[in-house]
């Protein structure tokens, strides 16, 4: 019998963490977020899509939970302890930065590589020449490439892995 298949854990992230919700989605989780949402219309749409609710609002994950909804309540303030509180709730599997799986931190949608010349009327000069890789959204066609937003990423997975490396040595 062949062994199941692990399903990748998909989120609806409230408007308090509109931060999280782009590094979930750059690290390659498809994460919902709105920066308007009613708490009922988040529910809902996160039952009918069987997300996970993330959120610092208490009220919100009561509800959540009381339909029987997976949800995280996030209690830190600071960013890594915050994606730790996700991490060890979940138990996501994947946190590396990965271009071919990263999605948009604009829209959510999957990103896909594209060819420097097709997209050279669209890019500042400086970054034309200062970058051979660029990836383009196939929703909303925004244009990303190694800028330092992914410098910002990397170090930020990086103290994340390191606390994660600390609580497993203890």
């Amino acid at each position: 019998m062949p062994l199941k298949a692990e399903i990748e854990p998909i989120f609806f992230v409230d408007a308090m963490l509109g931060n999280i919700a782009r590094k979930l989605r750059l690290l390659g989780y498809d994460s919902q977020y709105f920066s308007d949402i009613y708490d009922e219309k988040l529910i809902d749409n996160a039952r009918k899509e069987k997300r996970i609710i993330i959120s610092k609002d208490e009220e919100l994950i009561k509800k959540a939970q009381k339909l029987g909804m997976r949800s995280v309540h996030i209690i830190k303030e600071d960013e890594v302890e915050q994606f730790l509180e996700i991490i060890n709730i979940i138990n996501l599997k994947r946190i590396q930065i990965n271009r071919d799986t990263a999605r948009c931190p604009k829209c959510n949608s999957v990103t896909k590589s594209v060819d420097k010349d097709i997209i050279k009327e669209k890019i500042p000069q400086g970054v034309l020449k200062l970058n051979d890789k660029f990836w383009i959204c196939k929703h909303c066609n925004q244009i990303y490439w190694e800028g330092t937003h992914i410098k910002n990423l990397q170090e930020f997975v990086g103290k994340v892995n390191e606390r994660l490396q600390q609580s497993i040595r203890r």
